[in-house]
């Protein structure tokens, strides 16, 4: 089911608006500033109606990230960022199972990690505290679920040509593939070429996490 007929079957009264669609599994499509303001703002009537939240139980799809909206979040812990990463993995390694590996311009390159569904992560620190960089394929199906309450922002962004979602303010739930569910926090989420990427840093903005992004170089 397509945003747009979603959104219509919500009980609003909307104004009448030319025709708007947000479809975020479409690479290479830019979102004109005019169309994704009225994007947000048909979200946030939407959300402020409590019969709709039902409606938006599966809303955003990015890459091999989904993200739901629920009203009371599962169960989950606060962890660390580098709690279930997997081993360490020599660079050549890493390279085989993801090809579009991108990794932070810093000599040497930290740690790469490797957990089941061929997810790439590692651990650096940038303003003083630490960012987590998790890399996975995500041409397909499903591999990192997020849970995110209705004080959680998910705006539409870009990193360079490629589409992104932020998400920021009250912590959200993320599952990967065979890990128990964590709290997170703010996240920029992108997808290039058939590889999904997630960074994740308590103290990033928005700027920030778009600039770390595209500072990453290939692996």
């Amino acid at each position: 089911m397509s945003l747009e007929t979603e959104l219509r079957s919500l009980p609003i009264d909307w104004p009448e608006t030319p025709e708007l669609r947000l479809d975020l599994s479409r690479r290479g499509r830019r979102w004109p500033p005019v169309a994704a303001a009225l994007a947000a703002a048909a979200v946030a009537a939407a959300l402020a109606v409590p019969q709709s939240r039902g409606a938006i139980l599966r809303f955003f799809h990015l890459g091999g990230t989904s993200v739901r909206f629920v009203d009371t979040l599962p169960s989950a812990e606060a962890r660390p960022l580098t709690d279930g990463l997997g081993p360490v993995i020599p660079l050549a390694s890493a390279r085989r199972f993801l090809d579009g590996l991108l990794v932070p311009p810093l000599d040497p390159v930290p740690p790469l990690h490797y957990a089941p569904a061929n997810v790439v992560s590692l651990v650096f620190e940038h303003a003083g505290a630490p960012v987590l960089l998790s890399e996975f394929p995500g041409g397909g199906g499903s591999y990192l679920k997020k849970l995110a309450s209705f004080g959680t922002q998910v705006e539409p962004t870009r990193v360079g040509a490629d589409e992104a979602l932020w998400l920021s303010g009250a912590q959200h739930v993320v599952t990967f593939p065979r890990r128990s569910p964590r709290l997170a926090g703010n996240v920029l989420l992108w997808e290039h070429a058939g590889t999904t990427y997630r960074l994740e840093g308590p103290k990033l903005t928005r700027g920030d996490a778009i600039a770390l992004a595209e500072s990453l170089r290939k692996g």
